[in-house]
């Protein structure tokens, strides 16, 4: 233990005699080591006692180590914890040559005690320079009276000791300012240290771990503009009290500002929590997802105050939208605060992953919400300083959406989306307005919800007919269930909308031309803006459409109606057959170990207008790109080269362009979609659907 001065014997010798002897006693026995034999031990020899015959020498060097070595061999001998030092040479004025070595226990234990005498002096000169026995361990132990609230001094310690050689004892705490007495009171919760030392010299270290409650913690959970505090710790049976008045734990529908709050437990303890309440928001997936953080005016003014200073932050996705369960996607990040406490977080990547993209059905026509689109997630936050650094006590807990899409690098950091988002209510697209449409062309539009009122929606169509009269109806209704940020996906086609007979209305110059499509809320008050539609009535005897994502996330669709030219480039990893005798020569000489074929499309579009060619550039960034044709979807890649977008000196341009369909190591048609119910036809290799 601590403090414990353990037997030891120091002894100096000038000359060892022939017949000379010394007694030692080890562990409890008395041991004579006689100069002159030859290294062995002889039980009950002389006097009836255990005595150790070693070799001697000319010089007196060699005869000290000589004594040495059988006193560790009979220290073994006994399964005895000595430890036997080297000799050393002492330096004696005007005196003879001499040696000195130690002989000491090496636990504790009273029987270790350790014993010398001069067997026959007149023939030996060994004199005891050190005899040091055993000091018994100071044992102490500790009274203590928990404290109340955390961090408060309402604890007490008191140290009993006992067992010293002396019982007189000295107590000295490791903390600053501490009392050097047995007994402390008005101490907070902790971990302290004592050092009790005996008079004789011995001493011990206590550590006195003093409780209390567990600290009263406040979790700030803000969902939409709503606040909830969730205090843990302290006595549970909590109070709350708002500087402006209200008592309950959560605040819905709060004003962007700054909200103070006491927490109160049943015992007292309290926690102030400063809520800062911001525009609840959304983030694209392809943008940053930052998270601002800052330790305050205070700190600035004072950093001592919290030392160390770094941020904490989690990132908790919702495994499936509306379960209101969250899992932590990646490893906690600590980054350190800047010189004046603030700090940025990034979380992009993590959440980029876990977003999808939602194809809609084929020739879909109703309202969809595209769930894979979007995802709920919460940044977890918190100061940690302190020496060694800890968690601060109040956590921010802020729920927001991300949203697959993002914008360019010149938009994103004006912030210029949001401002135009909410006076334009744009459906997520670029594509430019008075599109012409095939009566066979899909058309989608992404809507997404801006305010937390908007909890159902209605889908507009006025349609405008040849005689130049219009109609307005409603296509479909979204009555509840519809949170802000969402994305739904809205049909717009021709064929979609079932525009080919109007209800109560005749063909002829009642046929529809043209089409407007909007959003409405429940009380028919526009919340989108609205996109207009031209019906393209001209024949082409080849229609194809690529549906592809856009940089919103929605899903924009481009006809293209020229001839296509088809070609198939076919890959190949073959290997020259041996030739052993007995060869089957209808197998030829090369081995095909791999064969794969890569179908591609060279297509062009009909004329179009500058705005509709400049737009086609999401097509050609696209990530995400299909082929619509003969009612199959085609997946693939659009060829990445030069295109031609506008030429300033000709008039219409045509889109020419190449698509990749997906590599395949066989060859089987496409075989027909066909309704439950329904025969379906063979199909023959040449036949089926075609891209």
């Amino acid at each position: 233990m601590p403090g414990e001065r353990l037997a030891k014997l120091t002894l100096s010798v000038n000359d060892l005699v022939a017949g000379g002897a010394v007694r030692l006693k080890l562990r409890g026995t008395w041991v004579a080591f006689a100069r002159g034999g030859s290294n062995q031990m002889i039980r009950n020899g002389l006097n009836g006692m255990d005595f150790y015959q070693f070799k001697g020498y000319p010089d007196l060097a060699q005869d000290v180590d000589s004594l040495l070595a059988a006193i560790r061999w009979v220290c073994t001998d006994l399964a005895a914890a000595y430890v036997v030092s080297a000799k050393r040479e002492l330096t004696v004025p005007g005196g003879d040559r001499t040696f000195a070595f130690d002989v000491e226990a090496a636990v504790y234990q009273p029987s270790y005690d350790l014993d010398f005498t001069d067997y026959w002096p007149e023939f030996n000169r060994f004199a005891v320079v050190a005899n040091r026995t055993t000091i018994r361990p100071v044992v102490a132990y500790a009274a203590i009276s928990n404290a109340t609230i955390f961090g408060s001094p309402t604890g007490s310690i008191l140290v009993f000791a006992e067992n010293g050689n002396a019982g007189v004892y000295t107590y000295v705490w490791q903390d600053t300012n501490a009392p050097t007495t047995p007994g402390r009171s008005n101490v907070p919760n902790g971990t302290y240290l004592c050092t009790i030392t005996d008079a004789s010299g011995a001493y011990t270290v206590l550590q006195v771990v003093v409780g209390s409650d567990p600290r009263l913690d406040v979790l700030v959970a803000r969902t939409g503009d709503d606040v909830t505090l969730v205090p843990s710790g302290g006595l549970p049976g909590y109070t709350y009290a708002w500087a402006d008045g209200p008592t309950t734990a959560t605040r819905p529908g709060l004003a962007a500002g700054t909200y103070t709050c006491t927490v109160t437990d049943a015992r007292g303890a309290t926690r102030v929590v400063s809520v800062v309440v911001e525009p609840y928001r959304y983030y694209w997936s392809l943008n940053p997802v930052t998270l601002y953080l800052d330790a305050g005016a205070d700190y600035r003014l004072d950093p001592a105050t919290k030392p160390n200073l770094s941020f904490v932050c989690q990132v908790w996705v919702e495994k499936g939208y509306l379960s209101g369960e969250y899992e932590q996607i990646g490893a906690e990040t600590e980054q350190p605060a800047d010189a004046a406490g603030r700090t940025v977080f990034d979380v992009q990547a993590l959440l980029d992953a876990y977003l999808g993209e939602q194809l809609p059905a084929l020739n879909e026509g109703r309202i969809q919400r595209a769930g894979a689109h979007f995802r709920r997630f919460y940044l977890k936050h918190a100061e940690k300083f302190g020496e060694p650094p800890v968690p601060a006590p109040l956590s921010q807990q802020q729920q927001h959406y991300v949203v697959l899409g993002g914008l360019d690098f010149l938009n994103y950091p004006t912030g210029a989306w949001l401002a135009y988002q909410q006076q334009v209510k744009p459906f997520l697209t670029w594509e430019p307005n008075d599109k012409k449409v095939l009566p066979a062309q899909p058309e989608y539009l992404a809507f997404m919800p801006l305010t937390a009122s908007l909890t159902g929606f209605r889908q507009w169509v006025r349609l405008r007919f040849a005689d130049g009269s219009t109609q307005t109806r409603r296509h479909e209704e979204v009555p509840t269930g519809v949170s802000r940020f969402e994305v739904y996906h809205l049909p717009a086609g021709y064929a979609q909308l079932q525009l080919t007979d109007p209800p109560g209305l005749d063909p002829g110059p009642k046929s529809v031309v043209a089409w407007d499509v909007w959003v409405s809320d429940l009380n028919d008050v526009p919340v989108s803006e609205v996109r207009r539609y031209q019906l393209d009535q001209a024949y082409y005897p080849y229609q194809r459409f690529f549906v592809y994502l856009n940089s919103l996330g929605g899903w924009n669709t481009l006809a293209v109606t020229g001839e296509a030219k088809r070609t198939l480039e076919v890959e190949a990893e073959d290997a020259d057959r041996g030739l052993p005798p007995g060869y089957d020569p209808l197998l030829g000489t090369s081995l095909a170990l791999q064969r794969s074929a890569q179908g591609q499309l060279s297509l062009a579009t009909a004329p179009r207008r500058r705005a509709q060619l400049l737009h086609d550039q999401e097509l050609l960034l696209s990530k995400r790109v299909l082929l619509q044709s003969g009612g199959q979807y085609w997946p693939g890649t659009i060829t990445a080269k030069s295109v031609t977008l506008v030429d300033e000196a000709q008039g219409l341009g045509r889109l020419e362009l190449e698509f990749k369909l997906a590599k395949s190591p066989l060859f089987t048609p496409r075989l027909p979609v066909v309704p439950a119910g329904r025969p379906i036809a063979s199909v023959a290799g040449g036949e089926g659907a075609q891209p």
